[in-house]
């Protein structure tokens, strides 16, 4: 009998490949992940992990140490979250590739996405890797070995000669390296249950699923971020017949865009409704739903309950990018939510200036170079842009504040240069020309405009 999705494990997926957050954060964070339901953590370390010896290249400089990846997992067990990480076995290796050491491992030369399965260097290093992940989680019971987005598979030489030997295709390549991968973890540490991503599965045919040999070694979670669901209709049929069990994953970050800092909340609500519409269809075909990760129930007392939690001054808004107001909040780091919303409204105003009429017209960098301008148009247009310059110098000063609290220097450092420098460098460009036309008119500049 299916497990019903309360009795499932709610997960909190932790991508912790970019913009991860200070241990001293999780205080805050894992007693309200408990308080909103979560039971579990996927963790996925990528570069944060202290990897050492032959792999201490891996490691970033602001890496989590062994003391800090034991203090996380004390924490997560004294709120009652298990912890599952998450390590990348063949796709989405950029973190490992990249370095000149590990180049030899990939599966196109100058592309570090995809590792070489043909290459019998590479299931050495995943072991060192795995192996080295192990010894600092000896007391879960889950282990995630990724194996999404493979997109370049037998198409080096040695595997195309692999391939030819063996009469295998790139899916069957696939297969016999995660069997693999999976094997030396189950021979290793026998406990262990070990997930995959689904979409590598999703559209083969069931006697090639079935012949996989994945069945018994492994429990696929499924991915689907729309909140209309594209995914196969027989998808549940086939994997059902090959894998007894099964979990599940909603929308998450990058889902609404690769390069989208605000959240529209209602998109992934919307997802995650749908997968619940969808689990209670499908349950009765597996033995069980092992887990749903980053999903849950929504209703207005649950809108009402989170807004609450999180010390919301009304509800918490569930699209951004609506509203005129930033809405107050208290929860630990929430000054960055109210900052990042209030960077939404800053930066509509400078795109809005930017392309005016007005502005393209009597205050391009053209006209201005050759004093060309009009004091009629460029008094309030020069008042328009020193708004915007100081609001985004301001706003920075705060974000730098208010970032660092939670992350390291590098996240501060990449967040201002990649969405607030440039426009404060473009505003100061624009400020400086206008301050240098001489009309006569007395446009005084500002001491202070270029510190």
């Amino acid at each position: 009998m299916a497990l019903s999705r309360t009795d499932a494990h709610k997960l909190v997926h932790l991508d912790l490949k970019g913009a991860a957050p200070k241990v001293e954060y999780y205080h805050f964070l894992l007693p309200l992940l408990k308080r909103f339901g979560a039971t579990g953590l996927l963790i996925e370390y990528e570069d944060m992990f202290p990897y050492s010896g032959e792999l201490q290249e891996l490691a970033q400089p602001y890496a989590y140490s062994k003391d800090k990846i034991c203090a996380i997992q004390q924490l997560a067990a004294q709120n009652g979250l298990i912890v599952i990480p998450l390590i990348q076995t063949i796709g989405h290796f950029e973190f490992v590739l990249k370095h000149n050491k590990f180049h030899s491992l990939c599966e196109v030369p100058g592309f570090p996405s995809a590792l070489c399965p043909s290459n019998p260097d590479s299931l050495t290093a995943l072991s060192l890797m795995i192996d080295q992940v192990m010894a600092l989680h000896p007391a879960i019971q889950h282990f995630h070995v990724g194996g999404d987005e493979v997109y370049h598979l037998g198409v080096c030489e040695r595997c195309k000669e692999k391939m030819a030997l063996e009469n295998w295709t790139p899916q069957q390549l696939f297969f016999a390296h995660m069997r693999a991968v999976c094997l030396y973890i189950k021979e290793k540490y026998p406990h262990l249950t070990i997930i995959m991503w689904d979409d590598m599965l999703r559209f083969l045919e069931q006697p090639v699923l079935s012949e996989s040999g994945l069945g018994t070694l492994v429990e696929p979670m499924i991915w689907h971020y729309l909140p209309s669901f594209l995914l196969p209709p027989d998808l549940w049929d086939r994997l059902s017949r090959v894998f007894p069990n099964i979990w599940v994953a909603s929308a998450f970050k990058g889902a609404t865009g690769a390069c989208v800092y605000a959240t529209n909340i209602m998109y992934h609500v919307d997802n995650n409704l749908a997968w619940l519409g969808v689990l209670e269809r499908i349950k009765s075909k597996f033995e069980n739903i092992r887990g749903i990760a980053v999903t849950g129930t929504f209703n207005e007392d649950t809108h009402m309950s989170v807004s609450h939690d999180l010390k919301f001054n009304c509800q918490l808004p569930l699209n951004p990018f609506e509203g005129k107001e930033v809405a107050c909040c208290e929860y630990p780091g929430s000054d960055i939510y109210t900052q990042t919303v209030e960077m939404l409204r800053l930066d509509t105003a400078y795109e809005d200036f930017l392309h005016s009429e007005g502005r393209l017209s009597w205050m391009n960098e053209y006209h201005m170079r050759r004093n060309f301008t009009n004091p009629m148009h460029m008094g309030a247009l020069l008042g328009q842009a020193l708004k915007l310059f100081d609001g985004l110098k301001h706003l920075k000063a705060r974000f730098e504040e208010s970032l660092r609290k939670v992350y390291y220097q590098d996240t501060v450092n990449e967040w201002c240069a990649v969405y607030l420098d440039p426009k404060i460098d473009k505003m100061a460009e624009i400020v400086e020309l206008a301050q240098t036309q001489n009309h006569g008119m007395g446009i005084r500049k500002r001491p202070d405009m270029l510190t």
